[in-house]
């Protein structure tokens, strides 16, 4: 009997080993990195210090080029569009939260950019991959979307590729105004996206391409009207607001009447004080 019970725990021991030395899958992986880059975030968020900062970017720095050869590795797995679009979301949040010194062209983004035009641009499941480029600067994010637009067969990633084009150009040329008499920041941004990509994007025409950003938004209300975004209504209404803004609310633009009451309760309008300098100062409480 004894000797019966000696075999069950070697065997269950053996067996509890295997278990440990068993590695872990691909979607283990993925979740595992996930988490490590959510903590790193989060801690960026709570930081009161510079070297608080730089010790969660520098959790993260790691973390996109790991995610890659997830996939290189694992190129049929199901999770690696969402890894992927993963190593987007961790490179775009270094360049735009932290002081990260940038990779030029070795970047992870670049390479899960190729990745996703050469393996899935013709996915009907690209509607997030649109929306996390929009937030990019990067030459591959608007050669993505473009491609996106042009290649796949589905029409909500159409529209949502088309509105996500136009709000990514559009940010794009509101970042480069800022980098008029900034030259630190001129600096940043050829060390995060190449001196010669840098330059040719000052150099451009600015109103052919603001021309080009309101075409596109016109194409996204009058082609895609009802497609849904995530939190934000329809690519027809978001379009919509997107060119208001720009016709109506752009610096140098006429203000929109505005009515309300002055502190003694007299009502006055906004074009009451034409030609006058006027601080709008909006507030709520809820």
């Amino acid at each position: 009997m004894h000797r019966v019970l000696g075999t069950l725990v070697l065997l269950l021991g053996l067996s509890v080993a295997a278990a440990e030395d068993k590695p872990a899958t691909p979607a283990e992986q993925y979740k595992a990195i996930v988490k490590e880059f959510n903590e790193a975030a989060h801690s960026l968020h709570k930081a009161t210090t510079d070297e608080e900062r730089k010790k969660a970017a520098d959790r993260v720095d790691p973390l996109p080029a790991r995610l890659l050869a997830l996939v290189e590795k694992n190129p049929k797995d199901p999770i690696a569009l969402n890894a992927l679009v993963h190593i987007l979301v961790q490179e775009i949040w270094l360049e735009n939260n932290t002081s990260h010194p940038g990779r030029g062209k070795d970047s992870p983004q670049a390479g899960a950019l190729a990745v996703l035009m050469r393996d899935h641009v013709e996915s009907d499941k690209l509607g997030e991959a649109c929306w996390r480029v929009q937030y990019g600067f990067r030459k591959e994010c608007e050669t993505f979307l473009r491609a996106v637009l042009e290649k796949n067969p589905h029409k909500e990633v159409q529209g949502l590729a088309c509105l996500r084009l136009a709000q990514f150009l559009l940010a794009r040329s509101h970042r480069l105004a800022l980098l008029e008499g900034q030259p630190e920041l001129v600096k940043r941004y050829e060390g995060l996206y190449g001196k010669d990509y840098v330059a040719a994007l000052r150099r451009q025409d600015r109103a052919k391409a603001a021309r080009e950003v309101e075409g596109l938004f016109e194409r996204a209300a009058e082609k895609y009207p009802d497609i849904k975004l995530p939190y934000e209504g329809t690519v027809g209404q978001k379009a919509k607001s997107e060119l208001y803004e720009i016709r109506h609310l752009g610096v140098g633009k006429e203000a929109p009447d505005v009515e309300g009451k002055d502190q003694t309760g007299k009502r006055f309008a906004l074009s009451d004080y034409r030609g006058k300098v006027v601080l709008l100062y909006f507030w709520s409480e809820y």
